[in-house]
C-alpha cells in the first residue's frame, strides 16, 4: 500500500496559527519602535527649540520671552491692557482689530516672534542687543489653535502644535502629544499631569 506524504488539517492550522503570532509580535514590536522615535524626536524639537528660544531672551538683553515684557502683546505697559502693543509690527495675519492682534500674538501655539523682528527694531552691532534671528529655519506653516487661525506654529511629530506657555516663572514648552490636547499644569509645572500624554520642558530648568 502506497503513503502520500503531506499536512494534515491539524499541522497546517498549527502552522497558520505559528505565523499569525509571529506577525502579531513584530507588529507590537514595530510599533513600540515608531512610538520611542516619535518620542525621541520630540524631545530633540523641544531642545531646538528651547535653544531658541533662550537666544532670544539674550538677544533682547532683557528677561523676556515671547509675550513678555516689552514683547507683551498688549499695550497694557501704558494702562491700556486692551489695546494692541504699538510698538509691535503686527502680520497681516493678526487681523486688523486691538482684540484680534491681540488673541493671534497670544495664542500658545504662535511663534512668529522667532521667525520675524516683532518691534522692527533689529540688531544693534554696537550693543549687541536686539532681534537678530530667525531663531528657527523652519516653520510648519500657519495653524489654527483654540480658535485663533493663522498662527505661525512649529508642528511636532505627532502633527500637533508645541505650544509656549510663559505663565508666571516657569516658562515652558509643550508637545500636547497624539490627543491633540493640552492636560494643564501638573503639581510640578515641569512636570506633566499624571496620565497625561504632554511632554514638557521647562525653559530655565
Amino acid at each position: 500500500m502506497k503513503y502520500e506524504s503531506g499536512f494534515t488539517l491539524l499541522e497546517l492550522l498549527l502552522v497558520i496559527a505559528l505565523l499569525a503570532v509571529t506577525a502579531g509580535v513584530a507588529v507590537q514590536g514595530y510599533e513600540g519602535v515608531q512610538d520611542q522615535g516619535r518620542y525621541d524626536a520630540t524631545r530633540f524639537e523641544m531642545a531646538e527649540l528651547r535653544k531658541a528660544l533662550l537666544q532670544f531672551r539674550r538677544d533682547s538683553g532683557t528677561n523676556d520671552f515671547p509675550r513678555q515684557g516689552i514683547y507683551d502683546c498688549t499695550d497694557a505697559a501704558n494702562g491700556n491692557p486692551a489695546g494692541a502693543n504699538p510698538d509691535m509690527d503686527f502680520l497681516e495675519e493678526a487681523g486688523s482689530t486691538d482684540a484680534e492682534k491681540i488673541a493671534w500674538c497670544q495664542s500658545p501655539a504662535n511663534f512668529w516672534m522667532l521667525f520675524v523682528d516683532p518691534l522692527g527694531d533689529g540688531w544693534n552691532p554696537d550693543t549687541h542687543r536686539g532681534w537678530n534671528g530667525p531663531y528657527l529655519q523652519r516653520k510648519s506653516g500657519l495653524i489654527s489653535y483654540e480658535g485663533v487661525d493663522d498662527a505661525w506654529g512649529v508642528a511636532d511629530p505627532y502633527q500637533s502644535p508645541f505650544i509656549l506657555v510663559n505663565d508666571d516663572d516657569k516658562a515652558r514648552i509643550v508637545s500636547i502629544g497624539p490627543d491633540n490636547v493640552y492636560d494643564g499644569e501638573g503639581a510640578n509645572p515641569c512636570e506633566p499631569p499624571a496620565g497625561s500624554d504632554d511632554i514638557v520642558l521647562c525653559l530655565l530648568r
